[in-house]
């Protein structure tokens, strides 16, 4: 499927949000993806459409900020758990999980490295995975720094 990159083949799954690209929500499901984790506000996100193409939905906003502010790295730390929590529920439930924000590229890498930290990986080597898997993660002013800040914090 077009814009869909895997970070995890068959579980978790990153995408340019639908008010930058437009999405068909049968096309993601039929791509594999069970869940859809909104991780801007859900903009152009209809929730009643994700009940109807049956897909799992929820939206849990990270800061949109370029370049990142100070305040948002407690709002990034508070969010974060609650995100990888739903993963987590789809996970234990077998539901492949398609994360967004609006480009699919730093909030979105930023949940992915996270994902990949909680399951062992160091924050520089999750951030490095990720890139791997969406080369311009962390591409927005500031975002490559802020991130690392992030996780870091969540290791304390």
């Amino acid at each position: 499927m077009q814009h869909l990159f895997w970070l995890v083949e068959d579980k978790i799954a990153g995408r340019s949000g639908p008010n930058k690209e437009a999405w068909d929500l049968n096309e993601i499901k039929r791509s594999g993806i069970g869940a859809i984790l909104s991780v801007n506000g859900g903009e152009a996100c209809e929730p009643d459409a994700f009940t109807q193409a049956d897909l799992a939905y929820a939206c849990i906003p990270f800061s949109s900020n370029v370049p990142p502010k100070d305040e948002d790295l407690g709002l990034c730390v508070e969010q974060l758990p609650k995100a990888l929590a739903f993963i987590r529920e789809c996970e234990a439930n077998n539901t492949p999980v398609m994360i967004h924000c609006r480009s699919g590229k730093d909030r979105t890498a930023l949940l992915m490295a996270y994902y990949l930290m909680e399951n062992g990986a160091a924050p520089l080597h999750a951030v490095s995975q990720v890139r791997a898997a969406r080369d311009i993660a962390f591409s927005a002013e500031g975002w490559d720094q802020f991130a690392f800040d992030v996780l870091y914090a969540l290791q304390e």
